[in-house]
């Protein structure tokens, strides 16, 4: 497979899931502000600030969030880039694929073209995760497993890992000190909620949400597909899968992906408390970062 064509199918993967995951987060938090601002306007601000920072968006209105074409990180920027590199390798995906996507593409077009009251934004943030868990079935069921299909699916669970470890290490020492005691609760829902995880929470915590138990369920959970560790492990996966295809030079890519994926897979919620959470995500972050650059050295820059 050409490097070009390689680098489209990754980043069309992290775009996309890019979307879904700022999307969703923008919406949760939205919700948390409708609720408690009159009553407890701190807490307000303060899940507000956190959900800005791990996405790293600017403290703008959720409209210019979301349309604002001059702005790098809103979610248009995000679907048009995805657009952009789908329509680079349009003879690789399928005709699904890019129907899809472009009617992604132009509802959100369309949808700030009407004018958006603030009623509106979250219609429209769900209509974005919408869009792009049926792009991502679509992918699914219409693209042979090939090498193509690998790319696509590191960049995804790459961009999942990242998003959500960012967001995790964000929340991860609680609702600032001094608040009335149903800060406490309304951190961690919002939190689960943020990465679709309170269900699944629920059937196994039914009686309790703290901080201990919701950061092993999200860093640590082997079977929740947005957990950390499966995040790692599923992009381990597929890197050890594109190296059985390329050779030699996807060891090193293999090599660190599996790092990752150990990294989780045998540390637990008190190694995490002895390290501290914060510093802990940090490294993985780290190591994340550097498993990236060496995937695109081995396969994009060539």
């Amino acid at each position: 497979m050409l490097s070009r064509v390689a680098d489209a199918l990754f980043w069309m993967g992290r775009y996309l899931e890019r979307v879904e995951h700022v999307a969703r987060v923008l919406d949760v938090t939205r919700s948390v502000l409708v609720d408690i601002d009159e009553v407890d306007p701190e807490t307000a601000k303060s899940q507000l600030r956190g959900a800005l920072t791990a996405l790293s968006l600017p403290d703008a209105p959720t409209e210019k969030l979301i349309f604002d074409q001059n702005e790098p990180t809103s979610l248009v920027c995000a679907i048009s880039r995805a657009r952009e590199n789908a329509r680079q390798v349009r003879e690789v995906i399928s005709e699904e694929m890019w129907a899809h996507l472009n009617q992604a593409y132009w509802s959100i077009q369309e949808a700030h073209s009407r004018g958006v009251h603030e009623s509106q934004l979250s219609q429209t943030l769900g209509g974005l995760i919408a869009a792009s868990f049926l792009w991502d079935g679509v992918a699914d069921g219409t693209t042979a497993r090939d090498t193509g299909w690998l790319f696509l699916k590191i960049g995804k669970f790459v961009e999942r890992l990242d998003g959500s470890c960012r967001l995790v290490s964000v929340r991860a020492d609680g609702p600032p000190k001094g608040g009335p005691p149903s800060s406490e609760s309304v951190h961690w829902v919002a939190l689960l909620r943020s990465l679709c995880a309170m269900e699944a929470y629920k059937k196994l915590h039914p009686q309790r949400v703290d901080k201990k138990h919701v950061l092993d369920f999200l860093i640590f959970d082997e079977a929740y597909p947005r957990s950390l560790r499966y995040a790692a492990v599923a992009a381990a996966d597929f890197a050890q899968k594109c190296a059985e295809i390329h050779g030699p030079r996807g060891k090193a890519v293999e090599r660190a992906f599996g790092k990752i994926a150990s990294h989780l897979e045998y540390a637990d919620i008190d190694e995490v408390d002895a390290t501290g959470a914060a510093e802990f995500l940090r490294e993985l972050l780290g190591e994340l970062g550097e498993a990236s650059a060496l995937l695109q050295r081995a396969y994009f820059l060539q």
